[in-house]
């Protein structure tokens, strides 16, 4: 999409000062997020110290058979999306490869500013610039968007397609409503590629999906254009998915007889796992009203929706804002023009809003997986106050009031943040023998899979605790590719674990016959969280017959 500022006739093409205003901000946005970053230091989270510095070091060197499950459950993700970071990570020092990866998420500010300058009606070209810019700005300001900058989530990095296919259908609305069916047919098509993306990297971007497929349906366009849109975009959909996603889903098909392992398993019914389907269903509500007051409850306790604390009320002030903006449309006379805003543009924004939220309320209720709802909030909010039966004068005060409040009351969290250092990953390597001959063994349930890349590479990872799989299991065909993989070794073991998990992971290698040798125990420190230990194991000489 061209940052140029999209225009829909001479007599609102922007001057000179506007467009100018539009380009400095596209870039200053994305690099002020670049400093933020710098400030709150270098990414440390959970999930990039078990699989996602992992995953892409396993892919790009062919590991997935070498090693098992070292990073549990997630070893099975498409690694696809982590590759970029990956060899940025260890091709820049990294402050400049979490810059780069800031930079990036901050352009998330492009769709939302091109979004808000198509809808709004504003006749001042250089003041629809700014409010545009300011509403885009409060859009990336959020409390769960701005704890990722920086991060591997990458909740706000295919947040891009979902934005981006919402602008281009903004940007090229009367070709897709007005004009020849065939360049119709082609924009839908584009914008199904791009929110198809998100998915294609992120499965649980099939909310976007949905909402942007289904959210023709609400344009005001005869009905067999807006079906013909919807298929067609769904196409494109299928289509993106298939191309980012395919190459694994079809690699976990042949392997394991299933597309989605170990999802949907219950489906599938793959040996090797068991018949489940692998849901998080930590975060649900357990009770339809509480489903229904979700907004409420994790604005109240983020912990409600995830795994820190942090405050942002952007969702829930959509969620009030939405029905009362269907009552008041409803009852407002169709000839009240909107006093901001092109009122088609605006039922079908807040329609994909309205899916987008409905989908994951469904589906997930873990609130890094809605940053996009979050940073589309304040513009929908905007529109919606502006269907209220009030005067420009009053929907501007409250518009302000309303966008000052969700910005005043935002607390940032994080996900885990360490001093910079110069690579991504650094840690004092432990002293290996004889690595030709070596399996060293994971145990305890805290990421591992960080520090696998920077051993020798001839060494195999064999996790013996998971989420996915324990040495005992008997649901799991994998509980015997453990048992295979640790009793044929023939050669030097190693346990490696975080520190207080040291205990039960001898209690694992003892499942097996073997012995943690304690005295052997050194400590493993890294740049990015807890100790581990690392143990020589022992089998224990056969009893003379």
């Amino acid at each position: 999409m061209t940052l140029s500022i999209p225009i829909r006739n001479a007599a609102r093409a922007p001057g000179r000062t506007a467009r100018l205003s539009a380009w400095v901000l596209a870039l200053a946005v994305p690099l002020g997020f670049v400093l933020l970053n710098l400030f709150m230091g270098q990414d440390a989270n959970w999930d990039l110290r078990n699989y996602h510095w992992y995953n892409a070091y396993s892919y790009l060197n062919g590991r997935f058979f070498l090693d098992v499950v070292p990073a549990q459950t997630p070893s099975f993700y498409n690694p696809t999306l982590d590759i970029p970071f990956f060899l940025l990570g260890n091709a820049l020092p990294a402050p400049a490869a979490y810059g780069v990866l800031a930079f990036v998420q901050g352009l998330n500010f492009v769709p939302l500013f091109a979004l808000a300058y198509v809808i709004l009606r504003i006749d001042r070209p250089v003041t629809r610039v700014w409010t545009a810019a300011a509403i885009a700005l409060i859009g990336v300001l959020g409390g769960g968007n701005v704890s990722q900058i920086g991060t591997t989530f990458h909740d706000n990095t295919v947040s891009l397609g979902f934005l981006g296919a919402l602008a281009l259908i903004a940007i090229k609305w009367e070709s897709l409503f007005d004009g020849p069916p065939r360049a119709a047919l082609g924009w839908a098509f584009s914008a199904g590629l791009m929110v198809g993306a998100a998915m294609g990297f992120k499965q649980p971007s099939v909310i976007y999906c949905i909402a942007v497929c289904f959210g023709f349906l609400a344009a005001p366009a005869p009905w067999s254009r807006r079906v013909a849109l919807t298929l067609v975009c769904g196409i494109g959909i299928v289509a993106a998915v298939a191309a980012l996603s395919g190459h694994w889903m079809w690699f976990l098909w042949e392997t394991h007889g299933n597309p989605l392992h170990p999802y949907y398993n219950n489906i599938f019914k793959s040996p090797l796992g068991a018949i489940s389907d692998y849901k998080d269903l930590h975060y649900h509500p357990k009770t339809a009203w509480e489903r229904l007051a979700l907004p409420f409850r994790f604005s109240a306790d983020p912990l409600i929706s995830g795994e820190i604390f942090f405050r942002d009320y952007r969702i829930l002030a959509l969620y009030m804002a939405l029905p009362v903006a269907a009552v008041a449309g409803a009852l407002s006379r169709r000839d009240r023009p909107h006093p901001f805003a092109a009122p088609g543009t605006t039922r079908w924004l807040l329609t994909v809003a309205a899916l987008s939220y409905a989908a994951w309320a469904w589906m997930f209720c873990i609130y890094r997986y809605a940053v996009p709802i979050e940073m589309l909030a304040p513009l929908c909010v905007v529109l919606a106050l502006g269907l209220l039966p009030v005067s420009r004068a009053v929907w501007l005060s409250v518009a302000c009031a309303v966008l000052a409040m969700l910005q005043a009351t935002t607390v940032w969290g994080t996900w885990g943040r360490s001093d910079w250092t110069t690579k991504v990953v650094e840690f004092n390597m432990p002293e290996i023998p004889d690595p030709d001959h070596t399996m060293v063994l994971i145990g305890g349930y805290q990421p591992v899979g960080h520090l696998i890349p920077a051993f020798p590479p001839v060494i195999p990872f064999v996790r013996l605790q998971s989420n996915f799989v324990q040495p005992d299991s008997t649901d799991n065909g994998y509980s015997e590719v453990l048992r295979r993989r640790v009793m044929d070794h023939r050669g030097d073991y190693f346990m490696i674990a975080t520190v207080p998990d040291t205990g039960i992971a001898a209690d694992a290698a003892a499942f097996y016959g073997l012995r943690l040798d304690w005295d052997s125990c050194q400590v493993i420190h890294n740049n990015l969280g807890e100790p581990h230990s690392f143990c020589a194991v022992r089998r224990p000489p056969a009893e003379p017959r």
